[in-house]
């Protein structure tokens, strides 16, 4: 008995030592790894072959440590799992002077079957961690066994377009220059366009343009007559239109910018040339009349609109230019030749009043009311 209970004295302590020597032996390597934590997970636990998926790695650790992770990933993780691409570390800090590093791997299968994925394995200090393991089923592709087989399609000439030769054969440089040509292209259609529709509409000129300055003046006072603007109580716009027409025959007749001139102006011009002279009187009438209508609101009388028409009229007339007959130049001489025109043989409106008036009256006839212009 007491060999016994020797014996069993003996085992007990031997049992006692060793459990403080591993327990003294594990208790600092348990101090480095409870400041680093690994983790692995899996994006899908199940593919179809030649599908892709991740697996993710996290280690959390503090800042400054050294964590290595064991092995150096090749091409191959397992057999019949390929590993396509291994990211760069990812480091997130989690405050208290803690991080965490990521990192994936980006791993595919062309095997059917169910895989077995090993713990990831780190190494901080002097110590081994290790993650959790992962598994990864991988589906065969479904086939129709109802069909028969066929063969591989056999190979394909390439496409002949030359659409399709240019685009994958042409340079940089080739496609600027293609552009700058299809640029310049619709810019003359552009251009050709714009001539050819546009230009020429612009370009046309109305019948009434066409006729010499006193003409379209008569013309124009005709018009307005026939408005009978003045007898509507119109009188402000009808010695608008009135004074309007005769700086548009000044400015055609004499080039006297009249459009731009106040009614003062026009008269101190009229007055100093040769040919407006002494019709001057005409155009003051004319202009104070229309002055009072537009600025200072006076109602004139019918009497005075009419006259004010009839001065217009008369100032066109009679500063119209001088139409001198081709028959008339000159008296033909014995020899078929024809004498100069001389002043006996000319007669001017102020030498010959009544041929003035005849040819005023002649004009108004043409243009007036009564009888106009047929364009």
């Amino acid at each position: 008995m007491r060999i016994r209970n020797k014996i069993a004295k003996h085992r007990l302590s031997v049992f006692t030592w060793a459990f403080v020597a591993i327990f003294v032996s594990v208790l600092p390597v348990r101090a480095v790894a409870a400041d680093v934590s690994v983790h692995a997970s899996i994006d899908s636990l199940a593919l179809w072959m030649g599908e892709q998926t991740r697996i993710r790695l996290e280690v959390a650790q503090n800042e400054g440590e050294q964590v290595w992770l064991l092995p150096t990933f090749s091409d191959t993780l397992v057999r019949g799992i390929e590993v396509l691409e291994v990211s760069r570390p990812d480091t997130m800090k989690l405050g208290n002077g803690r991080i965490q590093i990521d990192r994936s791997l980006l791993v595919t299968s062309f095997d059917s079957g169910f895989f077995y994925i090993p713990p990831f394995r780190y190494v901080a200090g002097t110590d081994t961690l290790s993650t959790e393991a992962l598994s990864l089923k991988i589906l065969p592709m479904e086939v129709d066994t109802t069909q028969s087989i066929v063969d591989i399609k056999g190979v394909r000439a390439p496409s002949s377009s030359w659409w399709l030769l240019l685009w994958d054969n042409m340079p940089l440089w080739g496609w600027i220059v293609l552009i700058v040509i299809a640029v310049a292209a619709v810019a003359l259609l552009a251009y050709w366009i714009y001539r050819r529709y546009f230009s020429r509409s612009r370009e046309k000129v109305a019948p009434e343009d066409l006729l010499p300055p006193h003409e379209k003046a008569l013309l124009a006072l005709s018009q307005l007559r026939d408005e009978k603007l003045w007898q509507e109580g119109r009188e402000k716009e009808y010695y608008t239109h009135l004074t309007d027409i005769l700086r548009e025959y000044l400015f055609g007749r004499f080039g006297i910018q009249a459009m731009e001139m106040t009614s003062s102006q026009i008269l101190s011009i009229l007055r100093s040339n040769q040919e407006t002279k002494v019709l001057n009187k005409q155009m003051k009438e004319i202009l104070e009349m229309a002055d009072f209508v537009k600025f200072a609101k006076v109602k004139p009388t019918p009497d005075d609109n009419e006259a004010a028409m009839r001065n217009a009229v008369a100032f066109v007339e009679e500063t119209r230019p001088e139409e001198i007959p081709a028959d008339d130049t000159g008296a033909e001489t014995p020899d078929g030749t024809k004498e100069p025109e001389t002043s006996e043989r000319r007669f001017t409106e102020e030498e010959n009043p009544v041929a003035g008036e005849e040819s005023a009256e002649s004009d108004w006839e043409k243009y007036g009311p009564s009888n106009k212009r047929r364009s």
